[in-house]
């Protein structure tokens, strides 16, 4: 442990040298050793599969495998806002998630690909990591994954301060990761080290750091009087101390860095408008793409409980997920208002990342933005359909920038799997697992194959 601990207090230029590399990359030009970015923008109540889908296809058959180029396509109403994005976005449809639960949310299958016991609340504990989890250790930062969410779980939960637990993401069989629903503590967390003014702040991280030191010294002495089971467990709370330790002096080390590319610290961090704080949650996941805080981050949009009266659609989601009453409006034109106003939300952040120069292009082209539901194509969703759309270059890594593509619906020949789809994007960047998430039976029992990556959509 004192070798652990001289080694961090003379951290700060070690921790730099990956910063520094960086920008040497930057200008070699070398973009393949750029680091790559995920931001995951979770919507409930499902995604429509004609909502998202390009005019020209809404009344064609789906029995086969096709991928056609979105430039001469012309994108539906809800994701107008997108359209100078075309030639960098990719809207996916046809694959299925029956392997998870369905209902109001899939809870942990959108990013795990697996069933969780029950469909109204959240049931187990995680199976296994979830795949922003694998792709954040892919790709390690100060925190190598966050999640933001404006309240907690799908079903009526109104939790809108401090941690809460959705039921999204996973960092371990039986852990859950835990999303911030208030901006401010948010903003606090990634950015408050680097961008305090108060005269205190090295002191507070000093006190900090050193409980930290005597809490990890004192686990490690009980740990020897413990039972084999229990050590175990206590090996993971050492290990999230040691991780916490690690991450506040990278932090420092970067402080410069991210102090030059934080937000303003606005009222808007404050209030308890929902809209306001989707907008504040968005502007905190692009931004610590920006400053390297993170390269993987998960936004819960909204849950069933919420109202998007702040831009006329004068009913909860849950409401709209049952068809009823919109005032002034069909379900369906709630819908779709919602959606766009998430589009704006998504320009927004693709402008950001586009506006910075990174190797022979911008940031967007080494960030992969996916717009997605946690409950597949629809409110109490069967799960044939689990619809996407995806922004960014990607890194180049995969085929879909400026592509249409859909899969065989399901049942059909050549049909496939969200688990394909998470398989794919984890071979893609380097984690080389032969199948991610469970299989569904009932494809196989009906001699569909459905095990691997989607090699169509590979580089």
């Amino acid at each position: 442990m004192n070798n652990r601990r001289q080694f961090l207090k003379g951290a700060g230029a070690t921790l730099l040298a990956p910063f520094i590399s960086q920008l040497e990359l930057q200008a070699a030009g070398k973009s393949d050793q750029l680091p790559q970015r995920f931001l995951i923008f979770m919507k409930s109540s499902g995604i429509y599969t004609d909502s998202i889908i390009p005019k020209q296809f809404q009344s064609k058959s789906k029995d086969k495998f096709s991928m056609t180029s979105l430039d001469k396509l012309e994108l539906p109403k809800s994701l107008n806002p997108l359209n100078k994005f075309k030639s960098k976005m990719a809207i996916i449809q046809g694959l299925s998630g029956k392997m998870c639960a369905g209902g109001h949310s899939s809870w942990y299958g959108a990013l795990g690909g697996y069933r969780v016991s029950g469909t109204h609340t959240p049931g187990s504990k995680p199976l296994w990591a979830s795949v922003d989890t694998r792709l954040g250790r892919l790709n390690p930062a100060p925190f190598n994954n966050i999640g933001l969410a404006v309240a907690g779980k799908a079903l009526g939960d109104k939790t809108t301060e401090g941690t809460v637990y959705p039921g999204i993401s996973a960092t371990d069989t039986g852990i859950e990761l835990p999303y911030q629903a208030s901006p401010s503590m948010a903003y606090e967390q990634l950015f408050g080290s680097a961008v305090s003014k108060s005269g205190n702040a090295k002191s507070r991280r000093a006190v900090k750091n050193n409980i930290l030191d005597f809490m990890v010294k004192d686990i490690r002495y009980m740990e020897k009087n413990l039972p084999t089971a229990e050590k175990e467990k206590l090996e993971r709370y050492v290990n999230a101390f040691e991780e916490l330790q690690t991450r506040n002096e990278k932090l420092q080390a970067m402080k410069k860095q991210i102090a030059a590319g934080a937000p303003e610290l606005t009222e808007n961090y404050k209030s308890q408008k929902f809209l306001t704080r989707q907008e504040c949650h968005s502007e905190l996941a692009v931004t610590s793409l920006i400053t390297g805080v993170t390269n993987v981050a998960v936004i819960r949009l909204d849950n069933l409980a919420m109202n998007y009266s702040g831009i006329g659609v004068n009913k909860n989601v849950h409401g709209i997920g049952h068809d009823e009453d919109v005032e002034g409006m069909t379900p369906d034109e709630a819908r779709e208002k919602i959606q766009q106003h998430h589009a704006k939300l998504l320009e927004k952040m693709a402008t950001k990342l586009e506006s910075i120069p990174e190797g022979n292009g911008t940031m967007l082209d080494n960030t992969m933005i996916l717009y997605i539901s946690d409950a597949g194509e629809k409110h109490h969703s069967s799960l044939g359909d689990w619809p996407m759309v995806v922004i960014g270059g990607c890194g180049g890594k995969l085929k879909t920038p400026g592509h249409f593509v859909q899969y065989p619906e399901y049942g059909k020949a050549g049909h496939k799997t969200i688990c394909n789809w998470w398989t794919t994007v984890l071979n893609a960047y380097g984690d080389p697992v032969k199948h991610f998430g469970n299989l569904d039976l009932e494809l196989r029992k009906n001699g569909l194959p459905q095990e691997g990556n989607l090699p169509e959509l590979m580089v």
